[in-house]
């Protein structure tokens, strides 16, 4: 089982079925909701190359301020969107992650793998943006294996500072950061589902990352023109 089945998969064994190829839906389906979903989570922009960075505005959050207190009213927000966003092209999909969510503690789990595999947290914002922009390439190159510490903790450093600096990130509330973090995080969980749904399957793997990709340009960033490296974004040369 590859570690991307440990973060992600791991929660789903709790099951007396794992999430199938069937229940998994559409790619193209499953692309558009990742989307619906990413307009939860605002419009920060990611590094656009590991040789690039944003000038410093005023004011400057500090590394504490990108951690999060967590609700458990805003975690079950997070969880009912994504249930219903999921539902919208699957309903046989939203069917078997509400029975899992039901069953298990996912952001516990979740939690517990992002510290083992990567030694970082699921409550700090550059943590959850590294995490999730990790996979996000992975899933644009139609690949089903896992980052690295290394990559993800390169992009993590890449990240950070540049969240600092934005002003928009020191005006958010501890319920925006975790609303933002936890869907980027639930996010990262479905992506290691389809990638084991569709290990067999490189067309539905395919047609998923192109239209990952295809939505990420939107947001200002083509994970098709850049590399993971352990410093990490990089643009293709």
């Amino acid at each position: 089982m590859h570690k991307r089945a440990a973060l992600a998969l791991g929660v789903i064994l709790s099951l007396s079925q794992p999430v199938s190829a069937q229940a998994a839906g559409s790619a193209s389906g499953l692309s558009g909701s990742i989307f619906k979903l990413m307009n939860q989570v605002g419009t920060l922009q990611p590094p656009a190359s590991g040789g690039q960075k944003a000038a410093v505005p005023a004011p400057v959050v500090q590394p504490a301020a990108l951690n999060f207190k967590v609700s458990p009213a805003i975690r079950q927000k997070v969880i009912n969107t994504f249930v219903a966003q999921i539902s919208e092209g699957s309903p046989e999909a939203g069917a078997e992650w509400n029975k899992l969510f039901k069953a298990t503690d996912v952001f516990a789990e979740v939690d517990k793998q992002v510290k083992a595999m990567f030694g970082l947290s699921a409550t700090n914002l550059a943590d959850t943006w590294a995490v999730y922009w990790s996979y996000a390439w992975l899933m644009t190159q139609s690949r089903t294996d896992d980052p690295s510490k290394a990559q993800v903790v390169g992009l993590r450093n890449q990240f950070q500072p540049i969240l600092r600096a934005l002003p928009s990130v020191a005006a958010l509330t501890d319920a925006q950061k975790q609303e933002m973090s936890d869907t980027l995080m639930l996010q990262v969980v479905m992506f290691g589902a389809l990638a084991e749904a569709w290990k067999d399957d490189q067309a539905s793997r395919d047609e998923f990352g192109a239209g990952l990709r295809g939505g990420t340009q939107e947001m200002g960033l083509d994970l098709g023109a850049v590399t993971l490296s352990d410093q990490g974004f990089k643009v293709t040369p």
